[in-house]
């Protein structure tokens, strides 16, 4: 005969349904999204912009001798876009040079301290004998004598000071004129009108010959290489879970394609709008295409911020 052993399980009352609520949770959780997980950022509604987008100034008067670029030309940082009449200029250089070099001749002489030192050495070499003299012979130099050499000593050694303080003139005369070539070369390099940064001459608004002033808008230079897109977060919402360097996907709708390109945070406004709204900046890389820059200023574009 076998002998069966039931083992019995005493369950408490309502365990059994907590058991069957907490398992179908996690049956759920296998298909529904988890609602404790950070959602991603979308922002809509926003507009590709310039990095940098600036009217190039003239920085001195004078007239456009060079304009070296069109509309359209590509430039790179520090490449010269226009000159502007610097003959004056080079002229004041030529004779800033030419005092630089005379002072700094006078500044190296040395032979006029050299000769009141050799003077001086001279008069009390002939006060001494004067006196020498006295000694052994009374009255040989009289009281005026000896005056006159006591006063010429005195006239020789002031002379080496003198010498001395003409000496430091030359020197401060020297580094003046240093400072005034260096005038002249800036004045030069403000009359060549150069690229600040990388980027599109997309429009010309002076040309050869005309007259400038400080302050003239020459041309219109767009970087492009690297854009901007700015859109608006809620503080309610989105407040501490965007940080600048964070990572972003865009996408800039061209017209003919939707284009996604990566880029990152770059600006977080301390400003809150009316409605509780503060702007974020991102910055995004382009790339060219057959010779042609794929986004474009002025395209409309979102852009998701991923939260982890």
């Amino acid at each position: 005969m076998t002998q069966r052993f039931t083992h019995n399980c005493h369950v408490k009352p309502g365990l059994g349904q907590l058991c069957l609520a907490v398992a179908g949770c996690i049956t759920m959780a296998a298909f529904l999204p988890h609602r404790c997980l950070a959602e991603d950022i979308l922002v809509e509604d926003c507009y590709v912009s310039p990095l940098n987008d600036v009217d190039v100034p003239a920085e001195a008067q004078g007239v456009i001798r060079i304009l070296k670029v069109d509309e359209g030309h590509t430039v790179v940082s520090g490449e010269t876009l226009a000159t502007i009449d610097d003959r004056e200029a080079q002229i004041n250089k030529d004779l800033a040079k030419i005092e630089l070099e005379k002072a700094a001749e006078q500044a190296a002489n040395d032979v006029r301290i050299r000769y009141a030192r050799e003077d001086a050495k001279v008069s009390a070499s002939e006060l001494d004998a004067a006196r020498t003299a006295n000694q052994r012979q009374p009255g040989t130099f009289g009281e005026a004598e000896m005056r006159k050499m006591r006063l010429q000593l005195s006239r020789s050694t002031l002379g080496i000071e003198q010498a001395e303080l003409d000496q430091k003139d030359y020197i401060y005369a020297r580094e003046s004129n240093k400072v005034k070539l260096r005038a002249a070369e800036e004045e030069i390099g403000r009359r060549n009108i150069e690229a600040p940064f990388a980027g599109v001459i997309v429009d010309i608004q002076t040309h050869k010959g005309e007259w400038v002033n400080p302050g003239d808008p020459l041309l219109r230079l767009v970087q492009m290489d690297r854009l901007s897109i700015d859109g608006f977060l809620n503080v309610k919402e989105d407040r501490g879970r965007v940080q600048n360097g964070m990572p972003v996907i865009a996408t800039v709708d061209t017209g003919a394609e939707k284009l996604e390109t990566r880029g990152k945070v770059s600006f977080i406004s301390p400003l809150v709008q009316a409605g509780g709204n503060f702007r974020v900046r991102v910055e995004v890389e382009n790339t060219k295409k057959n010779g042609q820059w794929m986004l474009r200023p002025g395209l409309p574009a979102t852009f998701r911020i991923p939260v982890q």
